[in-house]
């Protein structure tokens, strides 16, 4: 597996477990019932399907063959948990996606989105391990912070 691959693995697996937290928490729903984390319940982004967020995508809003180099693909504000009908076979339900973001994050993100998907992103192999890091950090930060 490349850098690449093992940065983009580690983002996705702290992404849907993110979402899938905040959507328990937004809902009332006790982490605690869940015999382990990756049974913890999650809402597709696109289309509001809820299942376990280990059976669903990382899904990009812009993604990396959208007409941009895609500098925004490691942006975790253009991440988000996706059934995989929504991410695979609608081709990642763009226009849902973007109302998703601008909702929850506003429209200056949209726009930094936007901006830095169109900035040509040129990394080493060290910089794809030090992301892996990171997003495996963030992944135990969030198991710890929830008490999972």
């Amino acid at each position: 597996m490349t850098p690449k691959a093992k940065a983009s693995k580690a983002m996705s697996r702290y992404v849907r477990l993110r979402d899938a937290i905040a959507y328990c928490k937004e809902y009332n729903i006790d982490l605690r019932q869940f015999s382990k984390p990756e049974d913890i319940i999650g809402k597709c982004s696109t289309c509001g399907t809820v299942k376990a967020w280990l059976y669903m995508d990382a899904g990009h809003w812009k993604t990396r063959g959208m007409g941009g180099s895609s500098g925004a693909y490691f942006m975790p504000e253009n991440v988000h948990l996706q059934c995989k009908r929504c991410n695979a076979f609608e081709s990642g339900r763009p226009t849902e996606m973007e109302n998703y973001i601008r909702e929850k994050y506003g429209d200056d993100i949209v726009s930094d989105i936007t901006l830095q998907h169109h900035i040509r992103q040129r990394r080493s192999g060290v910089e794809y391990a030090a992301m892996e890091e990171l997003y495996k950090q963030e992944y135990k930060q969030l198991i710890e912070e929830n008490g999972l």
